[in-house]
């Protein structure tokens, strides 16, 4: 019997697994303790306090797993947000970098047309 009750609480969603149980203790203790006829009437009134005690105990064990889920993403945002700043950083430099080479390119292009601007006429000066 204990494998079967194990299963039905398995297949009972996380948050109703302590409503069932607060009503399952509430039921066989009105059942026990006082016994008889009453015990319909008592059993009624223990599943509806169990019932309660489930969805408070419930409630609060959501509420739990909830702000355990909120701390974890967090984190996750508080990770992102710095690989977003590091990338935007080595966005920049590569950037800068970029645009100094452009500037040597341009830089060492114009020598080269002086260069050879020279060298042209020093070639007509000899012929």
């Amino acid at each position: 019997m204990k494998a079967k009750f194990e299963i039905a609480i398995a297949k009972v969603e996380p948050y109703q697994r302590y409503l069932v149980l607060g009503v399952a203790i509430a039921l066989f203790g009105g059942l026990v303790v006082f016994g008889g006829v009453w015990a319909l009437v008592i059993a009624v009134v223990c599943m509806f306090v169990g019932n309660l005690l489930g969805l408070i105990v419930g409630a609060e064990m959501m509420r739990r797993d909830v702000e355990a889920e909120m701390n974890a993403l967090r984190f996750q945002y508080n990770a992102a947000s710095e690989l977003a700043y590091t990338l935007a950083e080595k966005l920049n430099a590569a950037a800068q970098r970029a645009e100094s080479a452009e500037r040597d390119l341009l830089a060492t292009a114009a020598e080269k047309t002086i260069l050879r601007a020279q060298l042209d006429a020093r070639a007509d000066e000899t012929a």
